[in-house]
């Protein structure tokens, strides 16, 4: 027998680690796999044939309530919701409603309206640098007004909420074209997340935007989609960067009706894209709850409550992209990880059982 026989050859005895270890390893790939985040392939519908008040029900969140929903500016190509978009975090954040100053589909090559725009704003992936629905719409009055410019391709969503908490928090995301290299040019579209009129999404008392957000103002806050050499990256979105998930956070009076604008466009010009999402119950509220109506006898014509101003907005933070289960103490990715850690090791045990039951077979049989 030559060297290599003896070297690849072994006993059934020896062969028994090996084996074990194979099991391990292909049990750990298993587990590897169990515990990835499942995404399907990102998808977008938007708001043509649908109403709006069906379609913004995806962002009711805990303790709170949406009694009116309307698009006061932008097409239905605009607006819309997502799904199975992974982006990094955690697949809480991988749906929800976006508006967009482009359009959230491709173009139909057959439909003769489809002609101010080409790809989708949001789906990947990232094929250009330069994505551009210039639709030739309006601007955003909310947007316009809040910050002195004019814009253009507003896409603005309005909603009445009712929340059952005096807090009501907002989770959100902003992204855009014009992260490729326009963004240092002055091209810095406008976003904005309005709360009884008061301008919610902040960020270091400024309102969260293009020259807030990005690889030198909060680069904490900034994923970039474009490679060093300035290519289009691989992160599965047409977008070129885009922030982290954020929260937006405001007093409100319990049970009271509460106004929610939130609005994206274009300044400067219609060109580039920019995309507001806000993920599936990204609407939520917490805090004191409404106080009941008393009961019991009271005097004719007294107050049976008291009112309360709406108190403005307050601060902005990064939101946690774990909290999906946060009453539990866990979180979807710290579940799935211990799923798949059982899985690992009672998979290596039964292959060492198996292994080792017939490691001794052999030995037996050479005894015999």
């Amino acid at each position: 027998m030559n060297q290599l026989s003896s070297f690849v050859r072994r006993s059934p005895a020896r062969r028994a680690p090996f084996a074990v270890a194979a099991c391990v390893a292909s049990s750990a790939a298993i587990a590897l796999l169990a515990s990835a985040p499942a995404y399907a392939a990102a998808a977008s519908t938007t708001l043509e044939g649908k109403d709006v008040k069906d379609v913004v029900k995806v962002l009711v969140g805990g303790n709170i309530a949406i009694s009116d929903a309307k698009l006061t500016s932008g097409r239905a190509i605009q607006a819309g919701t997502y799904s199975g978009l992974n982006l990094g975090f955690a697949d809480r954040f991988s749906s929800g409603v976006a508006l967009t100053t482009g359009s959230l589909r491709d173009a139909d090559p057959n439909n003769a309206a489809d002609v101010d725009f080409t790809d989708s704003s949001l789906v990947g992936p990232n094929k250009k640098l330069t994505t551009t629905g210039d639709l030739g719409g309006a601007g955003s009055a909310t947007l316009d007004a809040a910050f002195g410019v004019t814009t253009y391709d507003g896409a603005e969503l309005a909603l009445t909420v009712i929340p059952a908490g005096d807090t009501l928090t907002i989770d959100y995301q902003i992204g855009s074209e014009e992260y490729g290299k326009w963004a240092q040019r002055d091209y810095k579209d406008a976003f904005g997340i309005f709360v009884n009129g008061t301008l919610c999404s902040t960020i270091g008392g400024q309102p969260v935007g293009l020259g807030t957000i990005n690889s030198t103002s909060h680069p904490e806050l900034f994923v970039s989609n474009v490679t060093s050499d300035g290519h289009p990256g691989a992160l599965d979105t047409e977008m070129n960067g885009f922030s982290v998930p954020l929260t937006c956070t405001a007093s409100v009076t319990p049970g009271r009706a509460v106004s929610v604008v939130a609005a994206v466009a274009d300044t400067k010009d219609g060109q580039l894209d920019s995309t507001l999402l806000i993920p599936a119950g990204g609407i939520h509220s917490a805090g004191v709850p409404a106080t009941p109506a008393p009961t019991s006898t009271s005097t004719p014509g007294s107050p049976s409550s008291t009112t309360q101003a709406p108190v403005p907005a307050s601060a902005n933070s990064a939101a946690s992209p774990t909290s999906s289960l946060a009453s539990t103490g866990l979180n979807s990715d710290s579940l799935i990880g211990a799923v798949a850690l059982g899985v690992l090791v009672l998979a290596a045990g039964v292959c060492a059982f198996f292994v080792s039951r017939r490691a001794r077979r052999a030995t037996q049989g050479k005894k015999l």
